[in-house]
């Protein structure tokens, strides 16, 4: 399975991504780099708003889909099986791949429905339905999306924060079920201002402390620094050295590690934006000038999430851990060699358990649109008692399988909606072709 997933990734879904993403670039003007002032704009105006679901809330549900384990034990995941250079490649598609966000978000917003609940709502499987007059295809897409939700979005981070606790801790796994279930399960219970309330205080907070965090790690391994940002620019472009000749299976072994970890981490091309800035009103804005402001907006939570990817990547490489470990194992040795005390190592549990959180109450919810594109709202309450029931699963499972039930729900939802973006690029074309 593994193997098929490591072949799926490179030689498919890599190359579509990627081509798709010069493609779109190309033609809209390199959005990713001319529209970020734009969007700083916007959001910064927007993050005292009381709005419901504004700009801000957007991003920071994005954001909080992203920070969990695919950020921290997922930085350390790709330098264990790709290498150093990993971490270059994990930033490149985070950076190339922001103009598929843009997209996403923008046809999210273009083919908006309303809600039931006087709002409206947006999403890939819209899209699909309307834009390519494919109920089929959006079907698909939400049923690999809610898989995604139950192995990405659960699984994955529970296990990543049960292997982060320390193995002589009696009942791990029950408390750590616990910990993370019970306050999922009062943010998912709520209404949509609790859940956009919880993401937009605690994403701002965890995101400064744990970047804080690392850069006084690095500043007290900053003899490493020069060194390792050596091995990362020649592991990425040159590793033959490294491989003793293997030159062209460790390139393609970094690049394959550090473009799947990326898109893990960023969540690139799944269509996630869709659903998020589909919820924001555009109150009196025309329908395309609305959709170029949320596709500029949703442009900045790749950049976010591979600024934490890359700070976590040095600082575990300057810390130079024991990579035979699992990735949590390895984190955690990273923090208490930076910090000179084993009790350092708690700031892995801790912060995998808040990013944990935040992942698993935004995918749940991102899943949740599912159940509205097939009009049968009420199974949401059946949906959240699978989700919140499954999580000692996730407890005992060993490492690696749910990062490949994960992978392969990824590569799916990836496909699909990169075909459809694919399909739709004249409309998204249209729509920044400005007036």
């Amino acid at each position: 399975m593994d193997k098929f997933l490591s072949v799926l990734v490179v030689w498919i879904v890599t190359p579509i991504l990627l081509l798709s993403s010069i493609y779109m670039s190309l033609r809209l003007g390199w959005p990713q780099f001319t529209r970020l002032g734009q969007a700083f704009r916007r959001v910064l105006a927007d993050s005292g708003s009381s709005k419901r679901f504004g700009n801000f809330s957007a991003v920071a549900v994005i954001v909080g889909g992203n920070l969990g384990a695919g950020t921290i034990a997922g930085t350390a995941l790709a330098i264990r099986t790709g290498g150093p250079g990993a971490i270059l490649w994990m930033v490149a598609v985070a950076l190339l791949g922001g103009v598929i966000k843009l997209s996403c978000a923008s046809l999210g917003v273009f083919y908006q429905e309303p809600n039931g609940r006087g709002g409206r709502m947006g999403g890939a499987m819209f899209y699909m339905a309307k834009g390519l007059n494919s109920f089929p295809m959006g079907a698909i897409y939400c049923v690999l999306l809610v898989g995604a939700a139950l192995s990405v979005g659960n699984l994955v981070q529970i296990n990543a924060f049960v292997s982060s606790l320390p193995k002589a801790m009696p009942a791990g796994q029950p408390i750590a079920v616990l910990l993370l279930a019970v306050p999922a399960a009062f943010i998912l219970c709520g209404s949509l201002r609790r859940f956009s309330k919880f993401m937009t205080v605690s994403i701002p907070i965890l995101g400064c402390v744990y970047i804080a965090i690392c850069c006084c790690g690095i500043l007290l391994l900053r003899g490493n620094v020069v060194p390792v940002m050596k091995s990362i620019f020649r592991a990425a472009f040159s590793p033959t050295a490294m491989a003793g000749g293997a030159g062209g299976a460790a390139i393609l072994a970094t690049i394959q590690s550090g473009i799947s970890r990326g898109l893990f981490a960023t969540d690139i091309g799944l269509g996630l934006a869709a659903i998020a800035h589909g919820e924001v009103s555009g109150g009196k804005l025309p329908m395309e000038s609305h959709a170029r402001e949320q596709g500029a907006i949703a442009l900045l939570s790749p950049l976010i999430v591979a600024v934490i990817c890359a700070i976590t990547g040095i600082l575990i490489l300057c810390a130079a851990p024991n990579f035979s470990q699992c990735a949590s194992e390895i984190c955690v040795q990273t923090f208490s060699i930076a910090y000179r005390s084993p009790l350092a190592g708690w700031l892995v549990p801790v912060t995998i358990y808040c990013f944990a959180l935040t992942t698993m109450v935004a995918w749940a919810w991102f899943a949740e649109h599912a159940f509205y594109f097939f009009r049968t709202p009420k199974l949401r309450t059946v949906f959240r008692a699978i989700f919140i029931g499954i999580m000692p699963v996730g407890a005992f499972m060993h490492s690696t399988l749910p990062w490949t039930i994960a992978d392969g729900c990824i590569a799916g939802l990836l496909l699909t909606n990169v075909l459809a973006i694919v399909l739709l690029r004249r409309k998204i074309e249209a729509i920044y072709r400005e007036k």
